[in-house]
């Protein structure tokens, strides 16, 4: 109790410096609010945390939401590269883009994070993982990020959600588009290509593909990824739109290699196929009210390769872990209302086969099919500078029996730049179809306030407690816990001065044991960092055509005695960019990027998984 009342009282003298009297922002200052994201009259800065978009100043979840922008001038290849930059978020380390990594939302373990692409769930239901590493950003138009339970609106979202939507046909032009290339250290290399229009048919189209190969930036991280996407919307009567979409990705990761000291050599390999196809409508029957039914179809064949050396001394896999996964999936819905005030109500269907175990070492783990079943109803209401947001989902899993989720949220708005921020949650997360058992259940309070008021200065600050029953560990012989989770999360962002602007973020953790109460540690089956920092300085002379972002990261994993999790240090990133002619829309665009300048080590496995030191890759892109 000491440790919540100390957090608690830590977390609201911040806040309370934020409210602080200060000399407000002028009228003639709305420039300045608008790149704080205080001004959102663009249907682009509304945010689709429920299933209904909503200006952020009405959503009372902690959210982070990143562009497309955002995304390019980091050179990312991949969403772990973004998600490394956001505040709240670890991945347990960065190697060669594409391998494999786990992650962790303000301690909440990625299994229990949901990680949809056009609302299509990427977790495999054999750990609840989904992998950044095989997202390319290519198509990505924002990421919307969901810190704490979202299980009301999208079921099994014990420890959040994180919401990818692609980009949109572009309906103006017969045709436009994108290449590039990038080459670095260690033959890392990226190829793009994007093509979007609309025909005379209006019929419009999103096309993309690319590859990713490296000869691996640490021994055998080698990688080959293939991903092509396609997306084709064509506008029907009354409005309505009706979209097809289909995505296929390869991808042939090596795990790692190592003569360890503990169990001997080692050279684990990974592959990787998924196949997704969807279909959306979305038509408007009225001006207060619209239909959207969404139906889709996935198919993943993921293996894990365990090798080693033989008796005649030659490398050889002793185990091919494989999870196999089909899902065919409905969503039907109805929007009613405004920004101001909407009811969402709508109904999930799912028919999943799921099949996994070692294909060396048979019989199988499992072999199963379920159908799931959701009803949900999530609402805003307005008055004044009040939001009310409640929401309700019943779900039976199919898995491990029926569960009801909750949320009961508001928001304030204190002046036209100040928000307050609060809500209560009650959700759940699927058990392993590895180990089967009972859901993991999680009851969460966040309480938070955003301002603008300081001058040129954009200030956020998240105080959020989460009691976990039957919480599951990574792995694929996960261990079973009761844990309480708290802390807080501070931001702070500038508007550019000379050019420049400043971003960072700090969050603290305390997790602990329920039973016994002792603190948790970092080890073998979980990241539960106490400390994360972010950095960012941003530079753009538009110009000049020239843009950089230097990137900071550093983590204080709390390593148990056992753990061979290591930090040493802030790794920095740098990237550049800069538009040869800025007068001209063809003229290509150079970019480049350093990672790791210092050679400082972040990773929960030194044996296995550590860091890449300092390498390079750079290319040219050019749009037309």
């Amino acid at each position: 109790m000491r440790r919540i009342a100390f957090t608690t009282l830590l977390f609201w003298l911040v806040a309370a410096l934020l409210l602080a009297p200060v000399a407000p922002l002028r009228a003639a200052d709305d420039d300045a609010l608008e790149s704080l994201g205080f001004i959102e009259e663009e249907p682009s800065s509304l945010v689709n945390v429920s299933r209904s978009p909503r200006p952020a100043s009405r959503i009372a979840e902690n959210v982070t939401v990143i562009t497309a922008a955002d995304i390019e001038r980091l050179n990312a290849h991949t969403l772990a590269d973004v998600l490394q930059t956001v505040p709240g978020i670890q991945m347990d380390y960065l190697r060669t883009p594409s391998t494999f990594s786990f992650f962790n939302v303000q301690g909440a373990y990625g299994t229990t994070v949901l990680v949809l692409v056009d609302g299509v769930r990427q977790n495999d239901f054999q750990q609840g993982m989904a992998i950044p590493g095989l997202i390319p950003v290519q198509q990505i138009e924002r990421i919307e990020i969901v810190k704490g339970s979202a299980s009301a609106a999208w079921g099994a979202a014990l420890g959040g959600v994180i919401n990818i939507v692609t980009k949109s046909p572009d309906p103006d032009q017969a045709a436009s588009g994108m290449v590039s290339g990038s080459l670095g250290s260690k033959f890392t290399a990226d190829a793009r290509a994007e093509l979007s229009g609309i025909t005379d048919d209006n019929l419009s189209y999103y096309l993309t593909a690319g590859h990713i190969h490296s000869d691996g930036l640490t021994p055998n991280t080698g990688t080959g990824l293939n991903n092509l996407y396609a997306k084709f919307s064509h506008r029907l009567p009354d409005n309505g739109t009706l979209t097809f979409g289909l995505w296929h990705l390869n991808a042939r990761p090596g795990l790692d290699e190592a003569d360890t000291a503990s169990w001997g050599f080692v050279h684990d390999n990974n592959e990787y196929l998924r196949n997704n196809v969807f279909l959306k409508l979305n038509q408007p029957l009225s001006s207060m009210l619209s239909l959207d039914v969404d139906g889709y179809f996935t198919y993943r064949d993921d293996h894990t390769k365990y090798g080693g050396l033989d008796s005649q001394g030659a490398i050889v896999f002793f185990n091919d872990y494989v999870s196999h996964e089909t899902t065919r999936g409905v969503n039907a819905r109805l929007t009613w209302g405004d920004s101001q005030r909407n009811l969402v109500t709508g109904v999930e269907f799912v028919n999943a086969d799921g099949r996994g175990g070692d294909l060396l070492n048979p019989p199988m783990t499992y072999d199963q099919s379920w159908n799931s079943f959701g009803l949900y109803a999530n609402g805003a209401w307005s008055i004044g500078r009040f939001t009310l947001l409640p929401g309700i989902r019943r779900d039976f899993t199919g898995l491990a029996g029926n569960v009801t989720s909750y949320t009961l949220g508001g928001t304030c708005q204190l002046t036209d730049n100040t928000t307050l921020r609060a809500y209560a949650a009650e959700g759940f997360g699927l058990p392993s179809l590895n180990s089967p058992g009972s859901l993991q259940k999680v009851k969460t309070l966040q309480g938070g306030i955003e301002s603008g008021a300081v001058p040129y200065l954009w200030l956020k600050g998240t105080w959020f407690y989460n009691t976990l029953r039957n919480s599951l560990s990574s792995g694929f012989v996960p261990t079973v816990t009761d844990q309480n989770r708290q802390g807080f999360e501070v931001e702070a962002r500038t508007t550019p001065l000379y050019n420049m602007s400043l971003a960072t973020g700090y969050t603290y953790l305390y997790a602990t044991d329920t039973a016994s109460g002792a603190r948790l540690q970092t080890d073998s089956s979980q990241a539960v960092p106490p400390h994360t920092v972010k950095a960012a300085l941003h530079y753009d002379h538009s110009d000049l055509g020239l843009r950089g972002t230097l990137t900071g990261n550093y983590v204080w994993w709390n390593a148990g005695p056992t753990s061979m999790a290591a930090n040493r240090g802030m790794v920095w990133d740098l990237h550049l960019n800069w538009k040869l002619n800025t007068k001209s829309e063809l003229s290509p665009e150079l970019f480049f990027s350093g990672h790791n300048l210092f050679n400082n080590l972040q990773t929960t496995d030194t044996e296995l998984y550590s860091n890449p030191n300092r390498w390079f890759d750079g290319g040219i892109r050019v749009r037309f």
